[in-house]
């Protein structure tokens, strides 16, 4: 059984990144570690849940995801904190990627080095998750996956997944949309599905390490779930199990 995400304790905010929609925080905690961080009032509810949802199911398909947390600030740290946009943190545990040592983003000519199976996993992940988010041609582009010789591919950034909710994405521009090919050989198709499936069998057990103030706008009213709610997304993953999900790949 996987254990839920480990809570870590902020200790000191050192800047906002300036790439990206989200413009995230880098975070020192505790022990003296650096997050990438996201909060509730900066990239709201409903993406926070994706980003959790998706690191737990990536870790899961046994893809390469960065080291995530979530994070507790002290009290008064952001009210009284320099950053011009603290605020973004507030609302309650925010969700935090590790920061991967020596790492930059994937280039386009890079794209060899990686393994032809996790090329595979990862564009059947995206398109499972409806994460459109990963996008890389010889004119560059906004991959979300970082790359080092030492350490490889880290990846990263699913807050987009999930949307649209109801429909398919679109993928021509997936940084590894040219793997699509290799789901014509059943044997790979069977191979990646297995692995799927029981990611989606520990459903409960994700949902249930979502923190409550994610879920609702208001945690006192059951009937104020965030958009799209839970159930909606289970049936967004759940099509893999319907045979005319692979006609979309």
């Amino acid at each position: 059984m996987m254990a839920k995400p480990r809570i870590v304790e902020a200790k000191e905010i050192l800047r906002q990144s300036t790439q990206g929609r989200t413009q995230p925080f880098i975070v020192r905690d505790v022990m003296d570690e650096q997050y990438v961080v996201k909060g509730i009032h900066g990239v709201g509810q409903p993406s926070l849940v994706a980003e959790l949802i998706c690191a737990e199911l990536a870790r899961r398909c046994e893809l390469p995801i960065a080291e995530y947390a979530l994070m507790r600030f002290p009290a008064g740290m952001l009210d009284f904190s320099m950053e011009p946009r603290a605020s973004d943190l507030k609302g309650g545990l925010a969700f935090a990627s590790k920061v991967a040592a020596h790492s930059q983003d994937l280039l386009f000519s890079q794209i060899s080095e990686v393994d032809e199976v996790i090329q595979q996993r990862l564009l059947l992940f995206d398109m499972w998750v409806n994460n459109e988010d990963r996008r890389l041609s010889a004119q560059g582009g906004n991959v979300n996956l970082l790359w080092s010789s030492v350490n490889g591919l880290v990846v990263i950034d699913h807050n987009l997944a999930f949307d649209p909710i109801n429909g398919n994405g679109d993928f021509e521009n997936h940084v590894f949309s040219h793997q699509r090919a290799c789901f014509a050989d059943l044997e790979v198709r069977a191979r990646h599905e297995a692995v799927l499936d029981a990611a989606l069998n520990d459903w409960d057990m994700i949902i249930d390490s979502i923190p409550l103030e994610w879920l609702y706008h208001d945690i006192d009213d059951d009937t104020s779930e965030i958009h799209p709610s839970l159930a909606e997304r289970f049936n967004l993953l759940a099509r893999l199990r319907d045979p005319s999900f692979w006609s979309l790949i």
